[in-house]
């Protein structure tokens, strides 16, 4: 156990875009709120602009809490979008980078396995990079609902104030909920990246990509049927479907907006912890088979580390 959290602190010091790409995401969105507060950028719901402060004296205090619900989780579909990049990139360069600079053979003189290595690497991609990323969004979270809720409260609305705690924590929770499944769900992506990775002596993300587009492509001349195109597309897109509660029209409905006589009318659920719904994931054959085929993609990345020539 201390072996592996020695290996995963070298993860972190190695690969520093595990804190730098979320950070700079905060940044940026600090920036743009900053702005927005002095009158520099404007903010737009749809194609109509946003005027946050009239807004803030229209709101219903009830309202107030959900809304910043909504809105923090918003923000956290940037952070994710961005996630997963540094995720793909970290696993593409894994093990290939250790070939590379020769630094394998200096991991293969120490007392550590083969397989402790390669699991390091999906820990960090599946466990530590999305907590890092939470810490990240929550901060920037948190910052931002001070200079909001200190700008809204000049407007005379002090309910976003007093929501802002317990909205921080129940979006914290369901990111943490949604970080979970989407790292569950994307098991046999990480491990057919590690497999590239380690199988790759240049090249790594053709390795990674045109194998399945070949695949994709023969099936379609031979067959007429586009069966693993579907089965990488779900597995790419499919996992919050199945992990969240959908609409009648079979989508989550986190938010919704009208532009009526009375201006923006915005409406969102009491709690963003409502829309949890775990079963349908859990009972979906696709998420235990994903499993398997991780295993089998792991299992050959730990088999290409231990026996590739580094030549």
């Amino acid at each position: 156990m201390n072996q592996m959290a020695i290996l995963l602190r070298r993860e972190l010091w190695e690969n520093r875009a595990i804190t730098a790409a979320p950070a700079v995401i905060g940044g940026l969105l600090l920036l743009v709120a900053i702005l927005s507060v002095i009158g520099v950028a404007s903010v737009h719901v749809g194609n109509m602009p946003f005027d946050a402060m009239e807004a803030a004296r229209r709101l219903d205090p009830e309202s107030t809490g959900p809304l910043l619900q909504v809105g923090f989780m918003t923000i956290g579909v940037t952070f994710n979008s961005v996630m997963i990049l540094v995720i793909a990139f970290y696993l593409l360069d894994s093990l290939y980078a250790d070939r590379k600079d020769r630094s394998v053979l200096f991991w293969k003189s120490l007392p550590v396995s083969d397989t402790q290595i390669v699991l390091s690497k999906l820990a960090t991609a599946a466990i530590v990079i999305p907590l890092v990323t939470l810490v990240v969004f929550l901060i920037t979270d948190v910052v931002l609902y001070l200079i909001g809720g200190i700008t809204i409260a000049t407007a005379g609305n002090w309910a976003i104030l007093s929501q802002g705690p317990g909205a921080l924590l129940q979006t914290g929770l369901t990111t943490l909920y949604a970080l979970t499944v989407q790292s569950l769900w994307y098991m046999p992506l990480f491990g057919w990246l590690l497999l590239a990775s380690a199988w790759a002596k240049r090249g790594v993300l053709w390795w990674a990509v045109l194998p399945p587009v070949a695949l994709i492509l023969v099936e379609n001349l031979a067959f007429d049927t586009h069966v693993l195109a579907r089965l990488i597309g779900e597995r790419v897109t499919g996992v919050f479907p199945l992990a969240f509660r959908q609409n009648s029209e079979g989508e989550i409905q986190a938010m919704a907006h009208e532009h009526t006589e009375n201006g923006l009318e915005i409406t969102a659920p009491e709690s963003t912890l409502e829309l949890i719904n775990p079963g349908p994931l859990l009972a979906d054959p696709g998420l235990w088979g994903g499993f398997i085929v991780a295993a089998v993609f792991i299992a050959g990345a730990i088999w290409l580390r231990r026996y590739r020539d580094e030549t």
